[in-house]
């Protein structure tokens, strides 16, 4: 990690300065995107460099002055990070009513006073109220940047009234580079498993993810020959715990499509199973794949209810082996 949180960000950063540069920064910002991009820690990065006493000329927090000292050891007083409690997944209203009171009382210091919530969208409904009170009528001298995967979970009025940034297009080559010298060599193919988000590719990069990947999609090839029963495939990859099985599926069926359509390697999430997803297209009709993406993204869907997760595959894994019989017969 750098000054900025993530080299990826820097134009996101770069737009945050001129904000501070020409003494604009708003009262309330929204960054919003999926948290593997590292917005924790971006947002952290600013706040820091928002309260630093000596901003260095490159645009960076100092890390030496008074203020950055106390920010480093987590002892500065205008600053604050709401948070769910530890093994909580919400954030309650006795937090934020906390936070507003801290915000009645006066700066300690003469710079912006910095406030995060992370993420926006685990405040509960009362929470959420309260915090809208403080957004209609905001206290001086301070910024609330509040984080959030997608902004339609977050209320339309709380939204109205923040500075909406998303983020979405990042700097891949310096993902790329970030990732290589943490140690991966794979680092190109982590990012187009993990969707070209960085956080995520150097997670699966630390569990090996790409071998995983490629013995998962050897069993499904396997079940789609009849080789493999429909049942044991849905338990391996059951047994995959952490690892996103089904977003994988997806991600070969979607490329089998674009193999159809001569779409060039670049443009594959797994362009190193080329050859073989053109086995898959023969196996499974256009039609077929397209119907099991649909069924794929209800079940992604589901993945966080409390319906039963094997039995769901089972049934889905059973739908593709006896589509492959279909066409045997």
């Amino acid at each position: 990690m750098d000054n900025i949180g993530y080299p990826w960000l820097q134009a996101y950063w770069d737009k945050l300065s001129r904000y501070q540069q020409q003494d604009r920064l708003p009262s309330a910002l929204m960054l919003v995107g999926d948290k593997a991009l590292g917005l924790s820690a971006f947002a952290t990065a600013f706040s820091q460099r928002t309260i630093c006493l000596s901003v260095t000329t490159s645009g960076m927090a100092c890390g030496v002055c008074e203020s950055c000292l106390l920010f480093n050891a987590g002892n500065y007083p205008d600053f604050f990070h709401i948070e769910p409690e530890e093994g909580k997944k919400s954030i309650k209203i006795d937090v934020i009513r906390e936070l507003i009171e801290s915000l009645a009382l006066s700066n300690q210091y003469a710079k912006p006073r910095m406030v995060i919530i992370d993420p926006a969208d685990a405040m509960l409904h009362q929470a959420s109220n309260s915090l809208l009170k403080t957004l209609e009528e905001p206290s001086d001298n301070t910024c609330l940047v509040l984080i959030a995967e997608k902004a339609s979970k977050i209320s339309a009025t709380i939204r109205s009234r923040c500075q909406l940034i998303t983020v979405k297009d990042i700097d891949l080559s310096k993902a790329k580079l970030w990732l290589e010298a943490e140690g991966c060599n794979q680092a190109e193919q982590y990012l187009n498993l993990s969707n070209h988000l960085p956080l995520l590719a150097y997670d699966l990069w630390k569990k090996e993810a790409l071998a995983v990947r490629v013995g998962i999609f050897r069993d499904f090839m396997a079940m789609l020959n009849g080789q493999l029963d429909p049942l044991l495939f849905a338990e391996k990859c059951i047994g995959l715990k952490n690892l996103p099985a089904l977003k994988w599926i997806m991600s070969w069926l979607t490329d089998a499509v674009k193999v159809e359509s001569n779409v060039k390697n670049l443009h594959l999430i797994n362009p190193d199973l080329k050859d073989d997803l053109k086995v898959l297209v023969e196996k499974l009709h256009l039609k077929n794949i397209h119907d099991l993406l649909d069924k794929l993204a209800q079940l992604i869907n589901l993945e966080s209810s409390q319906l039963n997760q094997q039995l769901l595959l089972e049934d889905f894994a059973i739908e593709c082996y006896s589509l492959t019989i279909k066409r045997k017969v």
